[in-house]
């Protein structure tokens, strides 16, 4: 499997996960309250929480001559948080924003016909292709993971579902022949037919429920704590990753790579390749990285019920 090569947005984002661990705990102190935060002591805390997050988003694939790039995508969401000693477990809802870029190079496809004066020939198509998907998911991420000194981590799975998902399309195909008479190729013969022809379209890929495995890895900021009502408000910001572990694309055999008309031969129906039926031979999954922030809001009913009011001990 090829992993599609780093750009410069891709280097930044990675360059500021990195930053993040040296960053957050050197301004923690502006935001968090003064007063005990080794623990939770027993304590259960329950948060709300809406997150958003950018990143870079791209394809891996095992297709020959199939080059994919990456392009900005991104997430916004909400959901609950469930936060023990120094374990923690979130489940939520979250649109994802996924957008690629693929190029496909030098595609050869050969098939018989007629020349323009009906002698039977061996056509050549050569294609040149460049793909841009966008892709829009309904998504439920779940995660489990731990605290250590503010610092978090988590891994789980997510589930997405499709709900809208496009493909433009355009490039070039060259077309020429050959004939079992002569052993030379017929090309760059406009009054023949014989020349390059521009193409461009747009497309929708049918896209199977996506299961991937995310993971996050970031700091805790906690803000000042409301002594009377025990509300929490903890920012958390980290660096986000997802990997698909199933192929997202749904072969369409309905949809031929190439749609020649019968009667004439130059005009040419080119099929985006993630939008046919050859996407059965290999496997397509997606691949995002990025910086997610997520605020928090709740507390310990515990703690309210006991009246203790020594701040939102809300890591280890």
């Amino acid at each position: 499997m090829r992993l599609c090569n780093m750009n410069k947005s891709l280097r930044h984002i990675l360059l500021l996960a990195f930053l993040l661990p040296v960053i957050m705990p050197a301004h923690a102190r502006y935001f968090r309250r003064a007063g005990n935060t080794t623990g939770l002591n027993g304590d259960n805390y329950h948060f709300g929480y809406i997150s958003g997050g950018l990143g870079y988003t791209s394809l891996q694939e095992e297709v020959p001559d199939f080059t994919p790039s990456g392009d900005l995508g991104g997430l916004v969401g909400f959901g609950y948080e469930f936060r023990n000693n120094s374990l923690w477990v979130s489940a939520g809802l979250q649109l994802g924003f996924h957008r690629s870029k693929a190029q496909l190079e030098a595609y050869k496809y050969d098939c018989n016909g007629y020349d323009t004066q009906g002698k039977e020939v061996t056509l050549h198509y050569t294609i040149n292709e460049q793909d841009r998907q966008k892709w829009q998911f309904i998504e439920i991420p779940i995660m489990v993971g731990w605290y250590f000194h503010g610092f978090y981590v988590g891994a789980g799975p997510k589930v997405g579902y499709s709900l809208n998902s496009r493909i433009v399309s355009h490039g070039q195909y060259e077309l020429s022949a050959t004939n079992e008479l002569y052993n030379i190729e017929f090309k760059n013969m406009p009054e023949h037919g014989y020349t390059t022809y521009d193409f461009e379209g747009e497309y929708v890929a049918s896209l199977k429920p996506m299961i991937s495995l995310i993971g996050e890895i970031g700091y805790d900021v906690l803000s000042e704590v409301p002594t009377r009502s025990q509300i929490c408000h903890v920012l958390k910001i980290g660096f986000y990753f997802e990997y698909g572990l199933n192929s997202m694309v749904e072969p369409v055999s309905s949809n031929k790579r190439l749609s020649i008309d019968t009667k004439d031969a130059t005009r040419v129906q080119v099929n985006p390749y993630l939008a046919s039926g050859m996407t059965e031979k290999y496997r397509v999954v997606p691949f995002y990285t990025g910086v997610k922030i997520t605020y928090l809001v709740g507390g310990s009913r515990t703690a309210r019920a006991s009246g203790y009011h020594k701040g939102c001990n809300c890591y280890n």
